[in-house]
């Protein structure tokens, strides 16, 4: 097989359940936004129910699965998003505001412990906030992504993850993390390069 092919493999895999957001039309979360900032619970409560999954996949896709402070910081981002409502432009989805606030976090959290190798056991990363994926096929390409992660530093985990694996533009994801495209971009290339040159050297299994 293909270094590229297998490279999309492996993304395919590390995507395995996520949400898809609503196409067309305003964000209809906007006004679901507002109103949690301004203190209704029951508006708290859907606008977590609507993008925690995704905040905790981000979350423990640039920690690790298992790092102990992945809940945490999850709680973290609701609680900025809240506290920064009032500053949302509306100019990107609130799904992607949000995933912007978790990626900020995550990266802050993985650079102030210099964080190595810890991705070891991406697999367990499947079926967050639902029933475990049944082991078929899929698993060897998630233990192969978690090896693959493993190579790449942080700022180049969150890029590959966000446009590889979550389908965001660079454009978005300059928006989310604060980086200009040009970084963004050559980081990408960076861990790409990394992810080939592994792969090639395992050879065409």
């Amino acid at each position: 097989m293909r270094v590229t092919e297998r490279r999309k493999g492996v993304a395919a895999a590390m995507s395995t359940g996520r949400l898809r957001a609503i196409e067309g039309g305003l964000d209809p979360e906007v006004e679901r936004l507002r109103a949690a900032a301004a203190g209704d619970e029951r508006a708290v409560r859907e606008l977590y129910r609507a993008h925690v999954e995704r905040v905790h996949r981000t979350v423990a896709r640039i920690l690790g699965p298992l790092d102990a402070d992945v809940e945490d910081v999850t709680q973290r981002v609701f609680l900025a998003a809240l506290e920064g409502a009032a500053g949302f432009d509306g100019r990107s989805r609130v799904s992607t505001w949000v995933v912007g606030i978790a990626t900020r976090k995550a990266l802050d959290a993985a650079r102030a412990r210099a964080r190595r190798g810890r991705w070891s056991k991406l697999t367990e990363l499947v079926g967050i906030g639902r029933p475990a994926a049944r082991p078929d096929a899929r698993h060897d390409a998630l233990d192969e992504a978690a090896a693959l992660l493993a190579l790449l530093d942080a700022d180049q985990r969150a890029v590959f993850v966000l446009k590889e694996v979550e389908g965001y533009t660079l454009k978005e994801i300059s928006e989310m993390t604060g980086a200009g495209i040009s970084t963004l971009h050559a980081r990408l290339v960076a861990a790409r390069k990394r992810i080939d040159a592994s792969l090639g050297a395992g050879g065409g299994r």
